[in-house]
């Protein structure tokens, strides 16, 4: 069972990431070309599957750790993606997608995921419209309840409820979400996203997942902040979405994927992202699943 270890990101930062290089796009002609959102695991550079298995399972030497964080080091400053696409300048509640937004972004999502998987010869994980109800259903929870990111576990209790009422099996308690937050920033209010930054923060989520749970405090650019060491502290996010958990092979070879989102009644700039990977054998009640 996946130790329910949260992942909070930055609070402040995060500005030349959300909007950086969107001015450019106003000036593109009809036929701009945009580039596709890619991940590189640097693992040349001391990021290899031998030592995010080996600090999931607390098995990895001073060494090894250290080598391993100048790998993360060197994933955080080498991908570097900003969304250029001018169809995606339209503004959103992020918290009131449409369904076809929330389709889109969860593909958006699982092919970040599986580029990583895939450099690590893993399986594709799938999207599922059953994972994404129970990532609406999970993020509902949250939000009537006024659950967030910003707390210090995950809110157990309502993804056992949203497991149960989507056929899975809640009795296995968290083993399904891997959570983070939407950067907050000046130049977006509330729950009001472009989906080229909502698509540009997602970016920015996963490589903190993958790359040492990397955390930034303060103002500006986090970029300043990727050289610190002591900002990497936690794996069992990569370990997840890499498979790379248990080295007795328990790790699910696939999962069904879907993410929502969720604000917060009192404060509606703090905005949670729930990304929730369903493996087969939790699932109890296909026909509730698949509904």
């Amino acid at each position: 069972m996946r130790k329910n270890i949260k992942f909070a990101t930055l609070v402040g930062a995060t500005v030349a990431l959300t909007l950086g290089g969107l001015s450019a796009v106003n000036s593109q002609s009809v036929s701009e070309t945009v580039e596709a959102a890619t991940l590189t695991l640097p693992k040349s550079q001391g990021y290899t599957k031998a030592r995010v298995l080996k600090e999931n399972t607390g098995r990895i030497s001073k060494a090894d750790k250290k080598k391993l964080i100048k790998g993360s080091i060197a994933g955080m400053k080498q991908n570097d993606w900003i969304d250029t696409n001018s169809s995606d300048l339209r503004h959103v509640d992020v918290t009131k997608l449409s369904q076809s937004d929330k389709v889109m972004l969860s593909h958006f999502t699982l092919d970040l995921i599986n580029q990583a998987r895939h450099q690590m010869g893993k399986r594709s994980w799938t999207y599922r419209k059953g994972a994404l109800k129970f990532a609406d259903r999970t993020a509902r929870e949250y939000y009537n309840n006024n659950r967030s990111v910003w707390d210090s576990d995950h809110y157990v209790a309502g993804i056992k409820r949203a497991a149960k009422a989507s056929g899975l099996n809640y009795r296995a308690g968290q083993v399904y979400e891997d959570e983070s937050g939407l950067p907050i920033t000046s130049d977006f209010q509330g729950h009001d996203r472009t989906i080229a930054a909502l698509k540009n923060q997602i970016y920015f989520n996963i490589k903190q997942m993958l790359f040492g749970g990397f955390s930034s405090v303060g103002s500006g650019d986090p970029a300043d902040q990727y050289g610190d060491a002591n900002r990497y502290v936690e794996w069992e996010h990569a370990g997840d979405l890499l498979g790379l958990r248990s080295a007795q092979g328990y790790d699910a070879k696939t999962k069904y994927f879907g993410v929502s989102f969720s604000g917060l009644k009192n404060d509606p700039d703090k905005i949670s992202v729930h990304m929730m990977g369903v493996a087969k054998r939790y699932i109890q009640n296909y026909k509730k699943f698949n509904h």
